[in-house]
């Protein structure tokens, strides 16, 4: 499953993660772009698996980001969770 996530950089120059697909859920941020990307893959990956648990009705992702509307110097990113390998992953730990 993949949903596009768009990475804004606030004025402390950490990235802020939004799904617009699920807004305002599953946002988050990163200090860095590559803990922005590793925190958007985490925090999807956990509201999918507990919409999942609840058989909660979860927007199906947008296949063509240029409807979303962004800001100067945001960057629009996909984010891709195999829902099956993370509960298998999940069970490991």
């Amino acid at each position: 499953m993949k949903y596009f996530a768009i990475l804004h950089k606030n004025k402390n120059n950490q990235f802020e993660v939004s799904f617009p697909d699920l807004a305002p859920a599953a946002a988050t941020f990163g200090d860095t772009l590559e803990e922005a990307i590793e925190s958007a893959h985490d925090s999807l990956t956990g509201y999918l698996l507990t919409a999942e648990d609840y058989n909660e009705v979860v927007t199906a992702p947008t296949n063509n980001p240029s409807i979303f509307k962004i800001q100067g110097s945001d960057i629009i990113v996909p984010v891709e969770v195999n829902l099956e390998f993370e509960r298998i992953k999940g069970q490991n730990n």
